[in-house]
């Protein structure tokens, strides 16, 4: 009897500590060498046109074929709207993308994609007609930039070898709109490359409300400068050239036309007298005949909104149809800056044509409501909220949804407000961590994308009244496989730096952590204007960080001066010397870690990527004495080599602003460099290029200076595909642990 009882009880331990295991086995081959640790997400979900819908791109792996399925927020009823499959579809059709017409239908759908920059692309199109089941071709078949079908669903443009062009849906028939389009000259329709990667201008043309005119960019890049890229993947290697314009040279020509469909005639807007400008957006209004356009100078100091308005009735043509009757143009809205003013797509126009907008102008990103003359009605939020995305506006309620950091930098949480700025109130109840939501067509329910620290992304289906409704996806089997690591908890802290300053950061320290011992600590860093790391948000390099803590390392992130949250004071002190202040905040950061009982102060280092990596090489020259190792990964290293919409927002040219260009480069702290540095590039990075890396390397042979590096062939600014990850997390990862 007491063998039995000492068999069950050795049972029961076995058991326990079974359910109890602890997963040691981190390795990077599971982190980025498979999917194990990987978020999922709802499929392509899109809010459907018409109300109390939302649809999925859904892919059956048995069949190989994909199909839109719509499912009712109500009640989760789902319904198959199409199954790409049959005799219409292309053999092997995959699904990349697809867009519901205003009536439902029609649907866009896009395949066998080309990734050209950071947001665009040219892919095969066809648009099926749902009530008749026709396929449409689009080009016949040669792929395009942006299709997109008028409002009244009878003709779809796009833009194809830098010109604009329209299919007429009912006999399929095209039409070339512009004819002087050319690569590395003109562009129409699509944006050039630095207008797409720091004004995210990426579909440069917008069809009017009752779809009769388009509006459209036209980009001269006649005097813009090329740059020449090689590719090694040739016996003779080959040169990718492009227009780049870097600070202080110049710009493409950028100018608004118009084409009037119902008159076959273009026409240009004459916006301005000063050319060397940038139009960072346009917009129709709820006039069919308003057209909105933003113009910043070329110093992003002074921002005007115009309206671009037409005789309700043009009179017919005189002999010259290229005359159109001429538009009004009135400058509605000005803002000034001491520094700079960011561009965002906070923009709405309500029936009345009156308007809501954000502004930084008193201190933080509010909301205001102005009359369609532009004059200010009502400001809808108090200080010290920061606004960062107006999400959406029930215009039958009188309701703005928006995102806001409030009341911390480290969350980001869901609110909404009245239009007379009243009922200023959070969506929900009990909110952490951050936050991101999409409203369906009525306004009556919403999606809700939620993540923390340690809560991988969740979303969830909510009435707007804030009754869950359904979970779409709560990623439990990373969050259970997370848990059985028993990972200590991160840590959020403030750093003081002196003068009343302190800086948000976040601890990750290893699992055996012994406040007795002395710990080496390795900083992450990005840092760069507006950004924010230090936050209440499941970290896509989590299990990384997690990797170095098991090999006894304490990983830690600092939110410097010059991120985001906190306001414009904090914000904008970096203006005209970039990476100055934001360097000297990690080192007294890390000089204040060193006073630690449990850091090892002899050994401090940090790592980033891009203006991270910029970060990195700054403070393992300037900072030599604080920091023992840097790795940089595709790092700006001089200004003057960067394109000039980022760095002329920040720095003005290198003629206004020569000294702070040379304190503001790392080139000019190369002497000072005595710990390890990894330096790592793509060769093929169209944004941070290669050129930064060997400039820097060609001064630290000039100065006898030892360092490692790293370059992947062919690779962007992203070094990803196949195994490319893999290989550069155990390169940095034994990089940092064996010298460390």
């Amino acid at each position: 009897m007491n063998q039995m009882r000492n068999t069950f009880f050795c049972i029961l331990l076995l058991v326990s500590l079974s359910l109890h295991a602890q997963d040691n086995n981190l390795t990077l081959e599971r982190i980025f060498g498979s999917s194990e640790f990987a978020t999922k997400y709802v499929p392509d979900m899109q809010m459907y046109p018409k109300g109390g819908y939302y649809t999925t791109n859904e892919f059956n792996p048995q069949s190989k074929i994909n199909a839109i399925v719509k499912h009712a927020f109500k009640n989760g009823a789902s319904d198959t709207l199409l199954k790409c499959s049959g005799n219409m579809f292309p053999k092997g059709f995959n699904l990349e993308e697809y867009h519901f017409s205003p009536t439902c239908t029609k649907v866009l759908l896009g395949t066998n994609s080309n990734h050209i920059y950071r947001h665009s692309s040219e892919a095969e199109y066809y648009l099926m007609d749902l009530q008749n089941n026709k396929m449409h071709q689009i080009n016949e078949g040669k792929k395009v930039f942006y299709p997109t079908l008028s409002p009244d669903e009878k003709r779809i443009a796009f833009v194809y070898k830098n010109n604009l062009f329209i299919q007429d849906l009912s006999n399929d028939a095209i039409q070339q709109i512009t004819m002087d389009g050319e690569m590395n000259h003109i562009i129409n329709g699509k944006s050039d490359w630095v207008y797409e990667e720091e004004l995210v201008v990426v579909q440069a043309f917008a069809w009017s409300p009752k779809g009769d005119k388009i509006a459209f960019y036209k980009f001269d890049e006649s005097k813009v400068k090329e740059v020449e890229l090689p590719r090694y993947d040739s016996t003779y290697f080959t040169q990718y050239k492009y227009k780049y314009p870097k600070s202080g040279e110049d710009n493409s020509v950028v100018s608004i036309w118009v084409y009037h469909i119902d008159r076959a005639m273009q026409e240009k807007l004459y916006l301005h007298e000063e050319k060397d400008q940038y139009i960072p957006r346009i917009k129709w209004t709820n006039d069919n005949n308003i057209l909105s356009v933003q113009r910043l100078n070329r110093m992003q100091n002074e921002l005007e909104l115009l309206l671009v308005t037409w005789p309700a009735v043009i009179p017919p043509p005189a002999m010259d149809k290229r005359n159109a009757a001429s538009p009004v143009i009135t400058t509605i809205y000005t803002e000034k800056s001491s520094t700079y003013i960011d561009i965002t797509d906070n923009l709405f126009f309500l029936k009345d044509n009156s308007f809501v907008m954000t502004s930084e102008s008193e201190g933080y990103s509010q909301i205001y409501h102005f009359s369609k003359e532009g004059k200010l009605m009502k400001k809808l939020t108090p200080a010290p909220f920061e606004v960062t995305s107006i999400l959406g506006m029930d215009e039958s309620k009188g309701i703005i949804y928006f995102q806001s950091e409030n009341p911390s930098p480290l969350v980001k949480f869901i609110y909404s407000v009245k239009l007379d700025g009243k009922d200023l109130k959070p969506l929900l109840k009990n909110q952490s961590g951050q936050n991101s939501a999409t409203f369906s067509a009525d306004y009556n329910y919403f999606v809700l994308s939620n993540s923390s620290y340690n809560t991988p992304l969740n979303v969830h289906i909510y009435e707007t009244s804030g009754k869950r409704i359904k979970t779409l996806e709560d990623n439990s089997a990373l969050k259970n496989k997370v848990a059985s690591f028993h990972f200590p908890e991160r840590e959020f802290l403030k750093i003081p730096i002196g003068n009343d300053v302190y800086l948000n950061a976040s601890m990750i320290k290893p699992t055996d952590f012994n406040k007795d011992k002395k710990y080496p600590v390795m900083f992450s860093i990005y840092g760069g204007p507006g950004s924010q790391m230090v936050n209440d948000a499941w970290d896509r390099l989590e299990m990384w960080y997690r990797y170095l803590a098991n090999q006894g390392i304490i990983v830690v992130v600092v939110d410097n001066r010059g991120t985001g949250g906190r306001g414009v004071d904090f914000k904008k002190v970096t203006y005209k010397k970039l990476g100055q202040i934001e360097s000297d905040d990690q080192m007294a950061a890390a000089q204040w870690l060193a006073t630690q009982s449990y850091v090892d102060a002899a050994r401090i280092g940090i790592y980033g990527w891009s203006f991270g990596g910029y970060m990195s090489s700054m403070c393992i020259t300037k900072g030599a004495d604080v920091f023992k190792l840097a790795v940089a990964v595709a790092p700006v290293t001089d200004w003057r080599y960067y394109d000039n919409i980022y760095t002329e927002r920040y720095m003005q040219r290198p003629i206004d602003n020569k000294d702070n260009y040379d304190k503001s480069s790392v080139l000019s702290y190369v002497d000072r460099l005595k710990g390890k540095l990894l330096l790592i590039h793509g060769t093929f990075d169209d944004n941070v290029h290669p050129q930064n890396s060997y400039m820097f390397i060609n001064e630290m042979i000039r100065l006898n200076k030892k360092y490692d590096s790293e370059f992947y062939p062919n690779k962007s600014h992203g070094i990803s595909g196949g195994n490319t990850r893999l290989h550069l997390y155990n390169r940095i990862s034994k990089y940092i642990v064996e010298n460390l």
